[in-house]
């Protein structure tokens, strides 16, 4: 009778587990999917990145993320005007420092890397998110 009682334990615990991983992947599943647009698939290999990056209005949005798209890896770049937090879709090939440098050449800083000043100077004026600029 022991070794029945064994397999019931094993049996349920096993259950268990199961479930238990079932509801964490999903979540975490449906927690990716909400961070990236609904026309994007993700693959194995794919990998999401964020850097706060300071802008000030849709020009800058539309700036920011061209500049992201235009580096070696990068599927899709979301900027947020409200959190200046851009959030990156690429392949394993994406590298965030990457990103950030390109960032920095086209004016604007992140956690990863200082503005050039010459690409900060090329910004437009209500671009220029240093001077006292507020948001538009």
């Amino acid at each position: 009778m022991k070794p029945i009682n064994q397999i019931s334990i094993s049996l349920i615990l096993c259950l268990f587990i199961s479930t238990w991983m079932t509801i964490n992947l999903s979540a975490q599943s449906d927690s990716v999917q909400t961070a990236k647009p609904a026309s994007a698939k993700c693959v194995v290999g794919d990998q999401t990145l964020t850097l706060v990056v300071p802008g000030i209005c849709e020009q800058c949005k539309e700036r920011i993320e061209s500049t992201a798209m235009d580096v070696k890896g990068v599927k899709k770049a979301e900027w947020d005007i409200q959190t200046n937090t851009l959030v990156l879709l690429g392949s394993s090939k994406m590298d965030k420092q990457k990103v950030a440098d390109a960032l920095a050449k086209a004016g604007y800083r992140s956690e990863l890397a200082t503005a050039d000043p010459k690409g900060y100077q090329k910004l437009p004026a209500c671009c220029q998110y240093d001077s006292g600029a507020k948001k538009h």
